[in-house]
């Protein structure tokens, strides 16, 4: 397996708000990636913080993932989110999340906010992504004080055969940002890249993502079945 990611900051502000962690943990991978609420003044922290916070609570759980829903979970992350921002304004820190749990045989995921996460296992992609029901298109959900948990959108599969998971904040605008664009976008990514090493993947990668057109912060992770 192979894991990585990449974030390049935009051009209209000072700072990348946008996070990411994509690494082995037990007996696994944890990928997360958060964008920072633009309007936010310390969004970059929020956005930095639920990454760390989500990688420690899932790798230091000590009961099985497979017996307790993962909604609870992604609380018990946000908790701990909110716990490592005490010293901070939480309302500068407003930041969207995707994780992914990739585990022998079981993935597990979570989306609040845009962006999308994409899972290929068995010849299938799914995907996870903001089809902004009911919001205008600069509107999302986030990660503030008080987890909605109704807002998160879950998803828990089983599989045979994992072929890699890809997961981009909303800069990374693929086509028309439907099912079907992603689901393209993310079988021609890990046909591509999953039979090369995690240096080459993140450095074409990044020849492509900083030319990519929109002046906000781009970030991709990836999880991929690796080298042949």
């Amino acid at each position: 397996m192979i894991s990585g990611g990449i974030s390049i900051m935009g051009s209209y502000h000072d700072v990348n708000q946008d996070s990411f962690l994509s690494k082995s943990y037990k007996d696994g991978y944890i990928m997360v990636v958060s964008d920072g609420m633009g309007s936010k003044s310390l969004s970059h922290f929020g956005s930095k913080c639920i990454c760390e916070s989500v990688y420690d609570v899932i790798s230091n759980y000590t009961l099985d993932l497979d017996v307790i829903s993962f909604k609870d979970i992604i609380y018990a992350c946000h908790e701990e989110w909110k716990k490592r921002l005490s010293e901070y304004d939480i309302k500068q820190c407003y930041a969207t999340l995707l994780v992914a749990v990739i585990r022998e045989k079981t993935i597990k995921a979570a989306r609040l906010g845009d962006g999308f996460l994409a899972i290929y296992a068995d010849g299938k992609v799914t995907c996870l992504y903001d089809k902004k029901e009911n919001y205008f298109a600069n509107e999302t959900d986030c990660l503030k004080e008080n987890l909605d948990r109704e807002k998160i959108e879950i998803v828990e599969m089983k599989y045979s055969k994992f072929q890699g998971a890809v997961s981009c904040t909303d800069g990374v605008e693929i086509g028309t940002m439907q099912e079907d664009d992603i689901t393209g976008f993310t079988q021609e990514f890990v046909d591509e890249y999953s039979n090369k090493g995690k240096n080459e993947v993140i450095e074409e990668i990044e020849s492509w993502l900083k030319d990519w057109p929109g002046m906000d912060d781009k970030t991709l992770a990836f999880v991929m079945e690796g080298e042949k």
